[in-house]
């Protein structure tokens, strides 16, 4: 019993000291050139925006190793979701264009949204011609891709209420598993 509570407190403190490192800047897109446009300046101040002739394939890559914390050396991993395009609206803003969405999260943490606008792979413009499909341009200048990155981040004091309230959770689940299989 003593090894199992020892344990669980190590788990506890692992735990929270992930949760108080510090948490990542949004950083910058590589060879991208930033929007000044109303939605992603001061409309937005938390989200960024960049005008770029890469790809998918090259900008999460990118995104998630610059989106990255250690702990003593130690690189914490991130994961990936893949939403739909047209949730968009709800994670990033309303009117704006994607063709992909990703996030990269922390888990119990913070999370970083990836919205790329490609209108020349996107599979609704496919079938015009390529005069006919719309185009990203930034100040007369014509672009492959824009890129909108917006983070998500919560207090430090919700982090550990909801790490502290996993392990009397953990222990019920077992508990009541416990019984659920004797009878």
């Amino acid at each position: 019993m003593k090894l199992k509570i020892t344990l669980a407190l190590i788990l506890y403190i692992l735990g929270a000291v992930y949760l108080m490192s510090p948490t990542p800047q949004v950083p910058d897109l590589d060879g991208g050139v930033r929007s000044d446009e109303p939605g992603d300046t001061w409309q937005n101040p938390d989200q960024k925006a960049f005008y770029t002739n890469r790809v998918r394939g090259e900008v999460i890559p990118e995104m998630q190793e610059k989106y990255s914390s250690s702990i003593f050396g130690i690189t914490i991993p991130t994961y990936r979701l893949n939403y739909r395009p047209e949730e968009s609206y709800q994670y990033v803003r309303d009117q704006v264009k994607s063709y992909y969405l990703e996030e990269i999260i922390y888990p119990f943490k913070e999370s970083l949204f990836v919205n790329g606008w490609e209108p020349t792979n996107s599979p609704e413009f496919r079938h015009l011609e390529d005069k006919n499909k719309p185009r990203v341009t930034f100040k007369t200048i014509t672009y492959l891709s824009k890129i909108t990155l917006v983070p998500v981040n919560s207090s430090v004091w919700a982090r550990l209420l909801v790490w502290a309230l996993v392990f009397p959770a953990g222990y019920l689940t077992c508990l009541s598993l416990k019984r659920s299989i004797k009878v």
